[in-house]
């Protein structure tokens, strides 16, 4: 969904609630369930809600599918093209952002969805497997024995 900053600026707040049937790269067989709102802060504006969704992805120790339920909340602080060229000019080179930092609406445009993609990225988690425990662990003893692997084996035995 895309928010014209225009909206934002005509309302004193645009409210919205609605799936994501698809998110670039990821496999959400539900949607995603994005639920928020848009503001006006001082020169900027404010995305925030809170997001919902089922990924189907790989278990990282077994290889079944699984579908992790990923939800959170999202908030992303733009700038028009005219402030935020300001916002730029602004930092000192080498300067780190500080506690705010500000995102360009891009066309005077804010994509909702990519904000929410970043935040569906940064939350999964970095091993996603199965709870509790893999119920085929075929795959995981077999490559769980103490025995060299044979194509490492060659390595052991250079002499330094």
């Amino acid at each position: 969904m895309i928010i014209k900053l225009s909206e934002i600026i005509n309302e004193s707040e645009v409210a919205f609630d609605y799936v994501e049937k698809t998110m670039d790269s990821m496999d959400t067989p539900e949607g995603v369930t994005i639920k928020g709102k848009a503001y006006k802060e001082g020169n900027g504006y404010v995305i925030e809600g809170s997001y919902r969704t089922v990924l189907r992805l790989e278990c990282v120790r077994c290889l079944a599918e699984i579908e992790p339920l990923i939800q959170g909340e999202f908030k992303g602080e733009y700038l028009d093209p005219k402030e935020y060229s300001k916002y730029i000019s602004s930092l000192k080179p080498e300067e780190e952002f500080g506690d705010k930092h500000f995102e360009e609406a891009i066309n005077s445009e804010i994509d909702i969805s990519d904000l929410v993609r970043e935040y569906i990225i940064l939350d999964l988690s970095q091993y996603e497997a199965c709870l509790p425990e893999c119920s085929d662990t075929s795959e995981v003893e077999k490559y769980s024995k103490e025995d060299v692997d044979p194509r490492w084996q060659q390595l052991l035995d250079i002499k330094f």
